[in-house]
């Protein structure tokens, strides 16, 4: 249960899972509708393009100094490992609109940090991207909102879902029961649940308002507004917007490309 108490809010991930093709608007070019028009493929591309090019740029300049340096030709690089995907941009672009309607609905403006510059060396990021200047946005947007929002009455159905996928995640011990989690959990912890629910359920309402809707080659985005840390250290979603409209009966953007799945 330690690993319980250990609750932060933390970065934007995506999940990408198959969803079915049940389209009729013909816009292949479209990644995403929102409220106030589209996030296009051009867009997605443009942002991915800067940081493949920049690490592109400085992999090879690297390796010329080096081969300078030896006296000896340049070799071929391997191929370049990429740290985001085009599926991370549209969750970055997805949750900066989502959260700046919610942040002009409270009246408040994005906290003051994390600054890009933080974001940035704790991600191994660089601070030029426009990727790592949208990422931490959401970042400041999210810290601005937590104090803003009314808490929310936790139900069962809330912590059991948190207390599974602690178990799940690795951050908390297997055989504690719900009955002793729910007895165990911090006042502090309980608060920072009923603020991220109350923000859920808000989000939740402006994704619905807005009738969202994803190209179906990206599957179904989810945003981590809360997680704890596994003994390993990684994060463990606690409080989760999906996006991705669940309704078969509203239009998806019309795609033709291999549906991919992330693990």
């Amino acid at each position: 249960m330690q690993r319980a108490r250990r609750l932060a809010s933390t970065a934007v991930v995506a999940v990408l899972a198959v969803t079915g093709l049940t389209a009729c608007q013909q816009s292949p070019d479209v990644a995403a509708y929102i409220a106030d028009g589209t996030i296009t493929e051009e867009r997605i591309q443009g942002i991915y393009d800067q940081v493949r090019d920049q690490l592109t740029a400085a992999r090879e300049k690297a390796a010329q100094q080096q081969a300078g340096a030896d006296g000896a030709s340049a070799q071929p690089l391997p191929p370049l490992t990429m740290p985001i995907k085009q599926q991370d941009v549209l969750n970055t672009l997805l949750s900066v609109d989502i959260l700046r309607k919610s942040a002009q609905a409270h009246g408040v403006q994005a906290a003051d940090a994390p600054t890009v510059e933080q974001v940035a060396q704790a991600r191994n990021y660089s601070p030029q991207w426009e990727y790592t200047q949208l990422y931490a946005e959401t970042y400041r947007l999210r810290t601005a909102l937590q104090g803003a929002m009314k808490p929310a009455q936790l139900t069962d159905d809330d912590l059991r879902d948190v207390h599974q996928r602690l178990i799940k995640g690795g951050a908390a011990d297997p055989s504690t029961t719900f009955d002793q989690f729910k007895q165990t959990l911090s006042e502090q912890n309980r608060a920072l649940l009923q603020n991220y629910v109350a923000m859920r359920t808000e989000l939740e309402k402006i994704v619905k308002d807005d009738k969202v809707k994803l190209n179906p080659r990206y599957g179904a985005q989810q945003v981590a507004l809360l997680s704890a840390q596994s003994a390993d250290g990684n994060d463990v979603p606690l409080v989760v917007l999906t996006l991705g409209g669940d309704d078969a009966g509203d239009p998806y953007v019309t795609d033709v490309s291999t549906v991919t799945t992330v693990a």
